[in-house]
């Protein structure tokens, strides 16, 4: 019975499955926009790119996401620790965390319109983030919809994993 008791995975390890594959659908989606425009002749460029172009902090966290979701689903076939609840846990925990930390670095550090840094170069009422040129010309950059639903996913996991592994935990230490 405690065999099949280890190979049983939670709800909450799901999530993180479903986070895993929800950064890995996201990471198609666009991270970052840039659009141009000319309101005076109707002219509007606008290019995005994806979690794959989007450098390290981007692709670097979906490739964690899917790794803790591999861990979850591999915990099933494999055997030895992975087995354990709290070490299953305290790994998905790790990988869903750095997720978590790049992908808010790498939100913080997207470049600006203005050629500034991000929203680090954020200056009190100055929103780097567009820059405008009276009505003739506009430009506007900034995270776009991959990006929110891959910070989702981190979140999701971060805080599955972090109730799984407080209740493995729990289980642990009120084992006479």
């Amino acid at each position: 019975m405690a065999g099949s008791e280890a190979l049983r995975i939670t709800a909450l390890e799901w999530i993180v499955v479903a986070a895993g594959l929800l950064a890995y659908v996201s990471s198609f989606l666009p991270w970052y926009t840039l659009t141009a425009s000319v309101p005076i002749l109707g002219l509007t460029q606008s290019t995005n790119v994806n979690a794959w172009g989007s450098g390290f902090g981007a692709w670097f966290s979906v490739l964690l996401l899917v790794a803790a979701a591999a861990v979850v689903l591999a915990s099933m076939v494999v055997g030895g620790r992975l087995r354990r609840p709290s070490t299953r846990s305290l790994i998905t925990l790790g990988l869903s965390a750095l997720a978590f930390i790049t992908i808010v670095l790498r939100w913080a550090t997207f470049p600006d319109a203005a050629g500034g840094l991000g929203r680090i170069g954020d200056l009190g009422d100055v929103q780097l983030g567009s820059f405008t040129f009276g009505n003739a010309f506009r430009v506007t950059s900034g995270a776009s919809v991959g990006l929110y639903l891959g910070l989702s996913a981190a979140v999701a996991a971060l805080a599955a994993s972090s109730l799984t592994f407080r209740a493995a935990a729990r289980e642990w230490h009120s084992v006479p």
